[in-house]
């Protein structure tokens, strides 16, 4: 067996992933070396020493291990052992190679991963700062917030322990009241991580000093593709079949993420609100109330708002104490909410329908509401404050 060249030790790799019952094996470019993948993502590197007579096997962590002074040492190996009767020399390596890496490495990497699951499990001191931020979000009989220590399948073999936190109703966690959740678990200190599609947040105590690389890229844990993780809390984001595209998204979101830091906000934007409107407490109330009682926020990337209207708040101007809120439905209507007048034919008795659902919900103590032909009128007792 030649490892002098790539295909040499690549096809070492091969065979050693099949005795050691990995799913397979891949070269990292021409020059870079060769991995021994497991299904669940735990990686073995091949690298040959020179003058190629013997092999360093390296196992790969997952990178939050250095925080935590987490290492596996490598191995060496002899790439030409002395082969049993009727074997080859090839057929030698390779046994002897896999045998060093069952006895020698994988309890070793099996050990830090174990470790490093510990060191990362959320403690009782988040969950419980986690539960007094959502304390707001008062159960009703749509639903009520549930918090839970969940695990989450990773890359590298690690199976991370992950906070979570959702609003609970018979079919399960809301799409609607997720973005609120997260806002208010970010306004109480803790990071947070919106799946895509999902009703699910993920939080954690953010570290003590940020980087610019929050997001990455990893091979996903099940099948083909790649995860856009955050280092944060742990969780992925989204699920990518492009590298390429994968990593342009990891650095725009490490670009917004590093944004929403210099500018010392929770949320840049939150669905159902107008930008300038986010940081008003009794604003994101009324969204809130909209949310949890099944309303859907209109700016939610997932939703088709062709079938599913969506509520948009808006504060009209020259009127202070008082808020708009409007039934959006693409294409009619899209981003600047029209009037009931210009509904087409059969939207205006779903129109009228939500926005008297809107009015009863949003009538309380402090404040009114009145329907109006282009949404619901919310004129707050007290002007609304900036927190």
């Amino acid at each position: 067996m030649d490892l002098s060249t790539p295909a040499g030790l690549e096809s070492l790799a091969r065979t050693v992933a099949e005795q050691l019952g990995a799913d397979h094996a891949e070269k990292d470019g021409d020059l870079g070396p060769v991995r021994v993948v497991y299904a669940d993502g735990r990686t073995l590197e091949l690298v040959p020493n020179r003058p190629r007579t013997r092999i360093t096997v390296t196992a790969v962590l997952p990178e939050q291990a250095a925080a935590h002074a987490i290492e596996v040492k490598p191995i060496t190996v002899a790439a030409q052992p002395r082969p049993r009767p009727g074997e080859t020399q090839t057929k030698a390596t390779a046994r002897h190679t896999a045998d060093h890496i069952r006895q020698r490495l994988l309890p070793a990497h099996t050990a830090a991963l174990a470790e490093l699951r510990e060191h990362t499990a959320p403690q009782v001191a988040t969950l419980q700062r986690a539960d007094a931020a959502l304390a707001g979000f008062l159960d009703h009989p749509r639903g009520g917030v549930a918090i839970a220590d969940q695990t989450v399948r990773r890359p590298l073999g690690l199976t991370a322990r992950c906070a979570v936190a959702w609003w609970h109703t018979l079919d399960g966690p809301s799409r609607a009241v997720a973005p609120f959740l997260a806002d208010a678990l970010r306004r109480a200190g803790l990071a947070t991580t919106e799946p895509h599609a999902s009703g699910y947040v993920f939080f954690a105590e953010p570290p003590a000093e940020e980087s610019g690389t929050r997001f990455r890229i990893a091979p996903t844990a099940q099948g083909e593709g790649w995860d856009l993780v955050d280092e944060f809390t742990g969780a992925c984001v989204c699920t990518y079949a492009d590298q390429e595209w994968a990593q342009a998204i990891a650095d725009s979101s490490n670009g917004e993420a590093d944004a929403a830091r210099r500018a010392a906000v929770a949320s840049l934007d939150l669905p159902g609100l107008w930008s300038h409107l986010i940081d008003s407490s009794q604003f994101r109330q009324l969204a809130t109330e909209l949310a949890t009682a099944g309303h859907m926020p209109y700016g939610l990337d997932d939703v088709d708002y062709t079938q599913t209207p969506g509520f948009l708040i808006l504060e009209p101007g020259g009127i202070p104490g008082v808020a708009r809120v409007a039934r959006v439905l693409e294409p009619w209507g899209s981003i600047q909410p029209g009037s009931r007048l210009e509904a087409p034919e059969g939207e205006a008795e779903r129109y009228d329908a939500d926005l008297e659902a809107y009015a009863q919900l949003l009538t309380r103590p402090g404040r009114t509401a009145a329907v109006m032909p282009d949404g619901v009128q919310v004129t707050f007792n007290d002007p609304p404050t900036r927190t």
